[in-house]
């Protein structure tokens, strides 16, 4: 479902660039003021293609990175379904604790989206849709009439790209298997965390999945799930580093969404002990 949901993003900034009354300008001022909340609760959704929507319309100027990063956290892949099947199991997870961590990854969210936005005004480099097509050479101005087909077409390119990836990387997840990956991650505070973190920034609904499964199983504690799951944004880095050229932008962007949730994982760690 990643797909369609991309393709509903680029329909959305052809319709943007050719509409006399709405832009880019009058969205991302909108995302300044309420984007964040949204974005924080879009991402409770269990479909990575919102993140990737959400890296699109960043990189086209028309949300700001606070919105983007408020996606990020609190996409969960994997989580909420396979949390929802182990009810029925032994596992020990409740509603209450399933409502208690999808909201709080909201929360957070929520929180770093609008700190970002506050404090990263240095990410407001000039973007436009105009000249993101431009640079995809995607002819959208000689498409007049077809939002549709310009938009198709943005979809496709990034189809094959995000098709090429994940096959690479379960390919890998297949020939590594991914119980010995959950099994290096020691349940350990501090280092479990920062392991975590940073194996959460692998692009694959796999990821998901591993952490999920290894806290339900006992083999991660809390914090390790917040730190694994915050920075495990789904699709969005993948498109993220597609679409948008500023390369500064797209470091300091995995830098946060790394940082930020080794420190959440490790307070959640404080806390629950």
């Amino acid at each position: 479902l990643s797909i369609p949901i991309l393709f509903l993003a680029y329909l959305l900034m052809e319709l943007l660039e050719r509409s006399s009354r709405l832009n880019e300008g009058l969205l991302r001022r909108y995302s300044r003021r309420a984007g964040p909340a949204l974005g924080g609760l879009l991402g409770i959704v269990p479909q990575c293609g919102i993140s990737g929507a959400a890296a699109t319309l960043f990189s086209t100027g028309s949300i700001t990175v606070g919105t983007m990063l408020a996606v990020f956290f609190a996409t969960s892949d994997e989580m909420l379904p396979i949390f929802l099947s182990s009810l029925t199991e032994s596992s020990g997870i409740s509603w209450k604790a399933i409502v208690l961590i999808t909201l709080s990854k909201a929360a957070l969210g929520i929180l770093l989206g609008y700190l970002a936005d506050l404090f990263g005004r240095w990410f407001r480099a000039q973007k436009s849709i105009h000249s993101f097509c431009e640079r995809e050479h995607c002819d959208c101005d000689e498409e007049e009439g077809s939002v549709f087909l310009a938009a198709l077409r943005h979809t496709l390119k990034i189809a094959v790209m995000l098709i090429a990836v994940n096959f690479a990387l379960n390919l890998l997840f297949h020939y590594i298997g991914v119980e010995r990956l959950s099994g290096t991650v020691l349940n350990r505070p501090v280092l479990g965390e920062l392991i975590l973190a940073l194996f959460g920034l692998i692009p694959n609904c796999s990821v998901s999945v591993v952490v999920t499964e290894s806290y339900l199983s006992g083999v991660l504690g809390l914090g390790g799930l917040f730190a694994g799951l915050l920075s495990n944004a789904g699709i969005g880095l993948l498109v993220l580093l597609r679409t948008n050229r500023n390369w500064k932008e797209n470091a300091a962007v995995v830098a946060i969404l790394y940082g930020f949730s080794v420190l959440a994982g490790i307070a959640v760690t404080l806390l629950a002990g």
